[in-house]
């Protein structure tokens, strides 16, 4: 699993990257309307749409970059109490039903990206299925994340290894 694994690095590091740009985009372009609607008395019709868009994708590939670090808010106080190795097939079980829930959004998903490819946006005039696909694409990301997850899990000789090493 290593060069797999540092192909999987690289490619998060990108999403990363990616999340940053949109980021720096979204800040400028919201500045750039401000500055035009108080300053000048003009706005661009496209700035709020390209921010709003941005930030969603920056939401849910976030959300997919959080899954690869553990870096969601979980209350594990009890798991925690846990023996080692019941808390490694609750943190199995755990990742299989976010795998599960995960599958069950892509898949849905993909029908309202169908459904939004003939509607354009009213400011960028594209389709709105460029907004609606960034679902579909983090839920895939979010469980092969899980996939992963679940095999560090199960190859580790306890939980606490698995937690340590993140």
């Amino acid at each position: 699993m290593g060069k797999l694994s540092e192909k999987l690095k690289s490619f998060t590091a990108f999403v990363e990257h990616f999340c940053t740009v949109l980021f720096i985009l979204m800040t400028t372009i919201t500045f750039f309307q401000v500055v035009g609607r108080y300053v000048f008395g003009r706005s661009l019709f496209w700035a709020e749409e390209m921010a709003r868009f941005s930030m969603i994708w920056i939401a849910f590939l976030g959300a997919a970059v959080a899954v690869s670090q553990r870096a969601h808010t979980r209350i594990d106080f009890f798991i925690n109490l846990l023996p080692s190795m019941m808390r490694r097939y609750v943190e199995i079980f755990d990742s299989v039903a976010c795998m599960a829930f995960m599958g069950l959004v892509s898949y849905y998903s993909i029908g309202t990206v169908h459904i939004t490819m003939r509607n354009l946006s009213t400011g960028l005039r594209v389709p709105l299925s460029i907004i609606y696909v960034s679902l579909p694409v983090s839920g895939v990301l979010m469980i092969l994340y899980f996939l992963i997850e679940i095999y560090n899990l199960l190859n580790k000789s306890t939980c606490v290894e698995v937690l340590a090493n993140d």
